[in-house]
């Protein structure tokens, strides 16, 4: 690919009225704008950071900010060309809970037959249907990409036990603060991902740990998860004798579910891959470029009939209507639509503002200004694919290509509720630098932010930047994430996986503590 011209500020599309900088600017800078047929060249009115969108014409107060295409916004003053446009004079339209009555996803997409347009997904760059990697297999026909001893504990009063065990070479421990005295919808999901998580093909066994007065029902997980044919166990730290007995205990037990499981990975083909995605700490630069180049490998596995697996309910809004288009059926786009109406009203029912939430703090000072433009950005990584099924949070994926789950964003519940739904591996894309894994699922880091490359290499594994100033083509970039993709699925370790930055977990509830 012939390099773009050098330009200040990128104008995604020919409907924008802003357009994103390459790099800081202050006040009487010429700011020269490309991405588009004709180069702008505007005068800055304000400081403004790398990251952050500035006006490339007059926008009057109570117009719409446009990105992408796409409003993200609306003017809340008048805005001259030239100016910093952000959360000082630009309003969300979503999530507010002054406009509880506003602006839904059910009043945007009333019919959603008016907006249900599939097309044939874009041709992956790369052909992955004959590639095989090494795995271990499993009695449900799954294939894991690791090969570990789970120790999962069953209530947050056990968390002391199975940390104390996570030395342990083989082993990988997973911790919660939930499992007692909540609703009982809460204790049904609950129950449901504890078991889940045990069908995650990445382990080979498991061992539950509880105390054994928990609300949740201890002995129906472990009875559930025995149906998944692996070797299960279970210790209850009251019928142990406490702390230290169950811990050795558990060691001995560990010990002989290693040996149960000790075997070499043999060939699997690519398609039997779940692959979850997830974004965080984002800022403006992941639409522009982690998120595309995630979009392609997206692409790659759906094209291969491989899983893939994309969340955070709330990171839909805004832009619901366009994965409208994209769906297999008008029944999943109005399950999508209904998903993400239903995260925003349980905010809304309450009066609660979710501007300050989402988009959080990091995300603002990232340059991401409302919901609506964070959504934009966030739903590239579903790539050109054609959304085939609606899944509730924690459920197991059984079908190939790409699929919603209902779930939230942040990192703890999200990166759980991939791993229950069968996950493999997890492709996460951040801005501002997100160093979390979890305990089992490798979890892939890239970014499109110099700066964050730079400072956090400890915690990135590949750097997709330089698409956005067309020194890399969007091909030699996918083709580089994928092989670094292969290599980490077929045993090599991806850098949250060598520093052990894994207790990112929790269970998403939706009640009270009680």
């Amino acid at each position: 690919m012939s390099p773009r011209p050098a330009f200040d500020a990128l104008q995604i599309s020919a409907l924008d009225n802003t357009a994103t900088l390459l790099k800081s600017v202050r006040i009487s800078d010429e700011v020269v704008v490309g991405g588009q047929t004709d180069v702008l060249r505007i005068k800055a009115l304000d400081d403004t950071p790398f990251g952050h969108k500035i006006s490339i014409r007059d926008i009057h107060s109570s117009d719409s900010i446009v990105k992408y295409g796409e409003v993200i916004g609306t003017a809340s003053r008048d805005i001259p060309a030239g100016s910093h446009v952000h959360v000082q004079n630009v309003e969300s339209n979503r999530g507010r809970g002054d406009m509880a009555e506003q602006n839904t996803p059910a009043s945007q997409l009333e019919s959603c037959e008016e907006v249900f347009t599939p097309k044939v997904p874009d041709r992956p760059i790369i052909n992955a249907r004959s590639l095989c990697y090494r795995g271990y297999s499993r009695p449900d026909g799954s294939v894991g990409i690791r090969n570990l001893v789970g120790i999962i504990s069953c209530v947050a009063c056990a968390n002391d036990v199975v940390v104390q065990l996570s030395d342990i070479e083989g082993v990988a421990c997973f911790t919660h603060q939930q499992g007692c005295s909540q609703t009982k919808p809460d204790l049904a999901l609950i129950a449901k991902v504890l078991t889940n998580l045990a069908k995650n093909p990445n382990l080979g066994a498991i061992l539950y740990v509880s105390l054994g007065c928990e609300s949740v029902p201890t002995e129906e997980i472990v009875r559930q998860a025995k149906t998944f044919g692996k070797p299960v166990e279970f210790l209850i730290i009251q019928k142990e004798g406490g702390l230290t007995q169950t811990v050795e205990h558990a060691k001995a037990v560990v010990a002989d579910l290693k040996q149960k499981i000790a075997a070499a990975p043999t060939q699997h083909p690519f398609n039997t891959l779940k692959l979850g995605l997830k974004c965080g700490s984002s800022d403006t630069t992941q639409g522009l470029s982690a998120n595309v180049i995630a979009g392609k490998i997206t692409d790659i596995f759906t094209a291969a009939g491989a899983s893939v697996v994309i969340g955070e309910t709330t990171e839909f809004m805004g832009a619901e209507h366009i994965a409208a288009r994209r769906c297999v059926t008008s029944e999943v786009a109005q399950e999508i639509a209904k998903r993400v109406s239903e995260m925003e009203a349980r905010a809304k029912a309450v009066g609660v503002d979710m501007r300050g939430g989402q988009p959080t703090r990091g995300n603002i000072d990232g340059g991401l200004t409302t919901i609506e433009e964070k959504s934009l950005g966030a739903l590239a990584k579903a790539g050109s694919s054609i959304f085939q099924r609606v899944i509730a949070y924690g459920d197991n994926v059984k079908q190939p290509g790409l699929v919603m789950m209902d779930s939230p964003g942040r990192e703890p519940e999200m990166l759980t509720g991939l791993a229950a739904a069968g996950c493999n591996l997890i492709l996460f894309t951040t801005g501002r630098g997100a160093p979390q894994g979890f305990p089992f699922v490798p979890v892939v880091k890239t970014t499109g932010n110099e700066n964050t490359w730079q400072c956090l290499q400890e915690h990135i594994d590949c750097y997709v930047g330089k698409i956005m100033r067309g020194e890399e083509s969007y091909a030699d970039a996918t083709q580089r994430l994928f092989d670094e993709i292969m290599l980490f699925i077929n045993g090599d370790l991806t850098k949250a996986e060598q520093c052990r930055y894994n207790n990112s977990m929790n269970i998403y509830v939706t009640g009270p503590t009680i």
